[in-house]
């Protein structure tokens, strides 16, 4: 009977026993507020928001002729009217936009209309020439018709008296003043006239020019491909795309960029505080929003030297250049990324989900299982990323962690380290 009773006791101890060991082997699987502490590779890292940019593109842009329009063209900026969609691959000529005539043909209407008033400036500076001229070469042959009658009445005086004689050679020699005030007055009318009317030739000429410019323009806003390539949208001066509607000038000519998508890289800006660990040729890990499940690799290529403020955020960062690994995606200009550049890593180091760490008077700690009980461990940090926290001491691989304090929180006392450096 003792006998008996001994064995059911022992049959009961390793009931228990298994039962304890299935219920703390099981618990991480069946609770997702309890982890594990892990061994392996940690990563710290600075995270980053970036846009991807092609290092080599060919741009697509207004009209050469729109680029040095004379500012009497009153043509400062033309809207795009129409625009293929973004991602359209094209060949070398392919129609891609088409921008808004109205202001170029309003200005050729204004013109044409001024034509008439040009015309008729230069055909009455002609006409006006043409009579006042001829009226002063008239006047001139009566001057030179007055100079040789005066020169009969010299002639005609030498049978007269000495007063007679001087008065007539006075009357010549105020005939022959005359005469040459004449000529040298029609010198000068001829050249004022000669001027008038060049200058009407000059307006008309400039005229037909603005015309001809014009209607260049005109020929011209239908824009096409200068190469082969995918037609990606360029931004204005606000950041916002370029779309139907969008203006472009002189001052802002790009229209749509065709990248070479073998050399997309992710621009992105580094904070101040963070600029010193960071150089070329670190790993880049990269989340990139158009490929949600997927994970990106790159390399730092280049650091700027000099920092410039973060639009929005009032900081100043540091231009970093990423080179993206495409694994087999169409990475285009525009996409946006999350950059977590890698600026240390660890190997075979204890790790734990940030959540699991809790602080208080400057010590770190957490709620560690042993057993059916909950201890209040201190724990060293030995660094951090995003998402997780390298363990340097006070906890063991497979330690099973609380992610959230245990109802009887404020009754445990804390356990502190031993050795901070075990």
């Amino acid at each position: 009977m003792k006998k008996k009773w001994k064995l059911l006791i022992f049959v009961g101890i390793i009931s228990a026993a298994l039962a304890v060991y299935y219920f703390v082997t099981r618990e991480t699987e069946k609770d997702p507020s309890v982890v594990q502490v892990e061994k392996g590779v940690f990563e710290m890292t600075v995270s980053s928001m970036g846009e991807l940019e092609a290092l080599v593109s060919e741009q697509i842009t207004i009209p050469d002729i729109m680029m040095n329009l004379d500012w009497r063209l009153r043509i400062y900026e033309l809207p795009i009217s129409d625009i293929v969609k973004e991602g359209t691959i094209v060949k070398k000529g392919d129609y891609v936009a088409s921008l808004n005539p109205m202001q170029v043909e309003e200005q050729l209407k204004t013109r044409a209309e001024e034509m008439v008033t040009r015309e008729a400036e230069l055909e009455n500076a002609k006409i006006d020439s043409s009579l006042v001229l001829t009226e002063a070469r008239d006047g001139i042959r009566k001057a030179k018709d007055n100079v040789l009658d005066k020169e009969i009445r010299v002639e005609q005086s030498i049978y007269e008296s000495q007063a007679v004689q001087r008065q007539a050679q006075i009357s010549l020699e105020v005939s022959q003043r005359n005469f040459e005030q004449a000529e040298r007055n029609y010198i000068r009318l001829k050249r004022r006239h000669e001027m008038q009317v060049e200058r009407a030739q000059e307006r008309l000429d400039r005229l037909l020019k603005d015309i001809s410019t014009l209607e260049e323009v005109k020929r011209t806003i239908i824009i096409h491909a200068p190469g082969d390539g995918l037609v990606v949208y360029e931004r204005d001066y606000s950041g916002e795309k370029i779309k139907v509607g969008s203006y472009v000038s002189r001052w802002n000519p790009f229209i749509a960029m065709l990248p070479d998508l073998s050399t997309i890289q992710s621009v992105t800006y580094v904070k101040e505080i963070d600029i010193s660990k960071i150089k070329a040729g670190l790993a880049v890990r990269l989340k990139i929003d158009a490929f949600p499940e997927k994970e990106f690799i790159g390399k730092i290529t280049r650091v700027a030297n000099v920092g410039q403020e973060i639009a929005g955020q009032f900081l100043t960062g540091f231009k970093v250049d990423i080179k993206v690994e495409p694994a087999g995606e169409t990475l285009l200009p525009g996409m946006t990324s999350t950059n977590n550049i890698v600026v240390q890593s660890y190997s075979d180091v204890l790790t734990l989900p940030r959540p699991a760490i809790f602080s208080a008077s400057n010590r770190f700690f957490v709620y560690k299982r042993e057993g059916l009980s909950t201890v209040k461990q201190q724990v060293a940090i030995g660094g951090e990323n995003e998402t997780h926290v390298l363990i340097a001491g006070g906890l063991e691989k497979g330690d099973r962690i609380l992610m959230h304090p245990p109802k009887n929180a404020d009754e445990l006392q804390l356990a502190e380290l031993i050795d901070e450096g075990a």
